[in-house]
């Protein structure tokens, strides 16, 4: 065993070796490409490699250099298992392609990406003769990047760095014809009890056959989200009755006081128990999967269901020798026996999109890679990118690709719950849970030990991830300080001087928040 460990590690090395050194090819024959001809080069790298995806973009290339003969651009695919490291080392040592997904801290966005702010605001001139002719660039978006913006608002607060393609949703996919042979009806779950129906007779199946089918394949990202939408179920009253509009920050204090505790709190610990039963129905041991085993379970016919993204649709619905059908994930009805009294019913769905493809600073043609950003984000091109890569588009007025209506975001419905296992942050009160997470989603499950260890470490946590936050808002005030400071040196007419207000509020909102974590941490004294 330890043999075959040393073996697939190195491989791994092996493998990310080969594709470092093929990414320094890539350079240096570029280099000297460039050297011996006037036509500019513009590279993509990207990890998109599902389905459809690497052909859609080669149409959009041909197409732009069709309008632009002395441009040739290129897209580099890497493999998702080695992408993070590759595009940190490309970042890093100076080699990045022109265009790469936006990825890493604030921090490290701002550091490696040209902002786009001044741009989108702008027509995309490739809408010419559209229903977005003359519409800001930014505008042609479903969100208007607000989505983008919002994610560096601690650091660079309203900035633009990238333009997203696609949005996104997961789905059930049911072997239809499994269905059939093990429940006699091909019926699909419209509620969580349906569901939990489901699970139980194809477990009764398998003691009659002797098979060992699985009721849902997973992986962990896909049970994330399975875990998002029917655990956070329990809480949508909650939610609703105690009005936490800052959550989590207004549960930190309610937390903290135990006035609501995992032991105790009936909608806390419907939670942890309907976590458990939907984790008997997902793969076994299915944290230490990566999507494409999950992929791979449900096309081999191991598994009846599969939790996949809309990302997955094409191989799984045209590409496989038995009928698959869609569904959303059911939740609990609130007139499921065991599970309604705390729901509201279906929850809407929050529209999730792929990730932003920005410019890099340090390009040799960054006007040329952000004009094919226009273009790759065009009406025109991209309906014909969703219909490639059968996807959905972030774009305005983009036609939904035939058959994929029912992959776009849900987005009537109740408001969705939070999970009581992930709702208090990211630092420590996370690693305090994951640490003990499984006596509930293990097959021997421990709920009240569970429960009663997290009640008794968690006032300890909070405080803890209180000073972490503290102490980031203070380093971004300072940060701001010197950011106004250059605001005051520049002509007033200075383009970026605009921005002055803009840094100004983010900088108080940085003290303020600074302040409530110390007044709190000051009362909150063991």
């Amino acid at each position: 065993m330890r043999n075959v460990k040393t073996l697939r590690n190195r491989i791994g090395t092996g493998i990310l070796t080969l594709a470092l050194l093929a990414s320094f090819w890539t350079v240096a024959s570029r280099n000297i490409q460039e050297l011996a001809s006037d036509q500019i080069e513009i590279r993509i790298g990207h990890s998109e490699l599902h389905t459809g995806m690497r052909e859609a973009f080669e149409a959009a290339i041909k197409a732009y250099q069709a309008l632009h003969p002395g441009v040739r651009i290129v897209q580099t695919p890497i493999p998702q298992r080695i992408y993070p490291a590759w595009s940190r080392t490309q970042l890093v040592g100076g080699t990045a392609p022109d265009i790469m997904p936006l990825a890493g801290t604030e921090i490290e966005i701002t550091q490696f990406f040209l902002p786009l702010t001044d741009l989108v605001t702008a027509p995309n001139p490739y809408n010419a003769g559209t229903s977005l002719e003359g519409v800001a660039w930014r505008d042609t978006f479903f969100d208007g990047l607000t989505g983008i913006s919002d994610r560096m608002r601690w650091t660079a607060p309203d900035e633009v760095f990238g333009v997203m393609l696609q949005t996104t949703s997961l789905r059930l996919y049911i072997n239809r014809d499994m269905l059939r042979e093990i429940t006699g009806s091909d019926a699909l779950p419209r509620e969580y009890a349906d569901l939990y129906a489901l699970g139980q007779k194809i477990r009764n199946y398998n003691q009659r056959t002797g098979k060992r089918l699985i009721p849902i394949a997973s992986c962990k990202p896909y049970a994330e989200y399975t875990f998002d939408r029917i655990v956070a179920s329990q809480t949508q009253k909650f939610l609703t009755e105690y009005s936490f509009h800052m959550m989590p920050w207004g549960l930190y204090r309610p937390m903290y006081d135990g006035v609501f505790t995992y032991s105790e709190t009936p909608e806390f610990v419907s939670s942890l128990e309907l976590m458990h039963e939907v984790s008997q129905l997902l793969s076994p041991g299915f944290q230490q999967f990566a999507p494409e085993d999950a992929i791979a379970t449900y096309l081999q016919q191991r598994s009846v269901m599969l939790v996949a993204g809309s990302w997955d649709y094409a191989v799984l619905i045209d590409r496989v020798p038995f009928e698959t059908v869609v569904s959303t994930l059911p939740m609990p009805s609130t007139n499921d026996p065991r599970y309604g009294r705390f729901t509201l019913g279906q929850a809407a769905e929050p529209v999730k999109t792929t990730a932003a493809l920005g410019v890099i600073r340090t390009s040799p043609h960054p006007e040329v890679a952000i004009d094919f950003l226009r273009f790759l984000t065009s009406q025109p091109i991209a309906t014909e990118f969703a219909n490639i890569s059968k996807r959905l588009s972030a774009i305005i007025d983009v036609p939904v690709p035939e058959g994929l209506q029912l992959m776009a975001a849900q987005t009537e419905g109740e408001i969705p719950g939070f999970r009581v296992d992930n709702f208090l942050g990211s630092h420590n009160i996370v690693n305090l849970i994951q640490r003990h997470i499984h006596k509930v989603i293990g097959p021997q499950p421990d709920l009240r030990g569970f429960a009663e260890t997290i009640d008794a470490e968690l006032p300890r946590q909070i405080r803890e991830d209180l000073r972490t936050y503290q102490r980031f808002d203070r380093q971004n005030t300072q940060r701001l300080d010197a950011l106004l400071a250059l605001h005051y040196l520049l002509p007033y007419e200075h383009p970026a001087h605009a921005n002055w207000i803009v840094h100004a509020e983010a900088q108080s909102g940085s003290q303020h928040r600074y302040m409530e974590y110390q007044l709190y941490l000051e009362d909150a004294q063991p």
